[in-house]
């Protein structure tokens, strides 16, 4: 036996079981803790090494869509695409929903990514669509003119097949509580829900409703992802996939399609929300990731 290990089974002999257990509990602790911050670090190096080409069918795909009216931001767009991009990666299959359509700007997005097969319904309260927005695409939309209350007794008999669907409609505090409770339902494997105007006070019974529902219902749904415009929800199954995809791809992905100041945050990693936040660069701020001294730790993969 080495001198080490006798010294080691010694101190154990002489120093009281609890103390004892306590000394080990904290080097592991400590030993834990370091692990992390070497992978945190390396986390954010590896995103902010990465470098893609800039992504030309985006420009494409964003151009088609800035030609429609309607309020969808250039930073939602790549958001968006890159995440609709990550499910054809993975051939991740299934129709599109969005509730509220307006004049089509983010129909005309959605519809550029639909599959052989598959096919996109779109929900308004009144016939405002700018047939423009889905004309490549027309045979392969339905268009329901009418609330999302009414359209939730035809949903009723939908499949749980829809790979992303886009929740944009009243913002109405119970309205968005039933909106989310339908797109559950709705919500095939693999699927995401983005939700609007979650960070816009405006509307703060959005958020309300939105919270009410993934902590009151028993919901499988977790947020993964949230913007200063949208919010975006995968299931707990599929939650490591996608927030590992923002911790390791999205700086990149989003600087490909002219994001080049995005800035990710994550002050915490709580079991019961540990999404990230995206967003772009504040006067004063360096690199992708907010505060990497103190926040560092946070940066690990989910």
């Amino acid at each position: 036996m080495t001198i080490g290990k006798t010294a080691f089974h010694l101190a154990k002999r002489l120093i009281p079981a609890p103390v004892w257990n306590f000394l080990a509990s904290d080097v592991r602790t400590r030993r834990n803790r370091r692990w992390a911050g070497e992978e945190a670090t390396r986390n954010m190096q590896s995103a902010a090494a990465a470098s893609l080409p800039p992504n030309h069918g985006f420009a494409i795909r964003r151009s088609a869509a800035e030609a429609i009216e309607g309020m969808l931001s250039p930073f939602s767009m790549a958001v968006i695409d890159c995440l609709l991009s990550l499910q054809a990666e993975e051939k991740t299959g299934g129709n599109i929903l969005e509730m509220g359509v307006f004049r089509g700007r983010s129909a005309a997005l959605l519809g550029q990514w639909l599959g052989p097969g598959e096919r996109m319904l779109l929900v308004n309260i009144a016939d405002h669509l700018d047939r423009k927005a889905i004309e490549p695409v027309r045979d392969v939309v339905d268009y329901f003119v009418q609330s999302t209350v009414e359209f939730s007794k035809m949903a009723a008999t939908l499949a749980s097949n829809f790979r992303f669907i886009h929740i944009d409609a009243s913002h109405e505090y119970r309205a968005t509580f039933s909106e989310l409770e339908m797109a559950d339902r709705l919500l095939a494997a693999r699927g995401i829900i983005a939700m609007d105007d979650f960070a816009n006070l405006n509307y703060a019974q959005n958020i309300a409703a939105i919270f009410k529902y993934l902590h009151t219902t028993g919901t499988g749904l977790r947020l993964f992802l949230v913007t200063n415009e949208k919010a975006y929800l995968c299931r707990k199954e599929d939650w490591n996939f996608y927030a590992g995809f923002v911790l390791k791809r999205f700086a990149p992905e989003m600087i490909s399609r002219g994001v080049a100041d995005i800035h990710i945050a994550r002050t915490d990693a709580d079991p019961e929300f540990a999404a990230f936040y995206g967003r772009e660069r504040e006067p004063g701020e360096e690199g992708h990731f907010y505060g990497p001294a103190i926040y560092g730790k946070f940066f690990v993969e989910p």
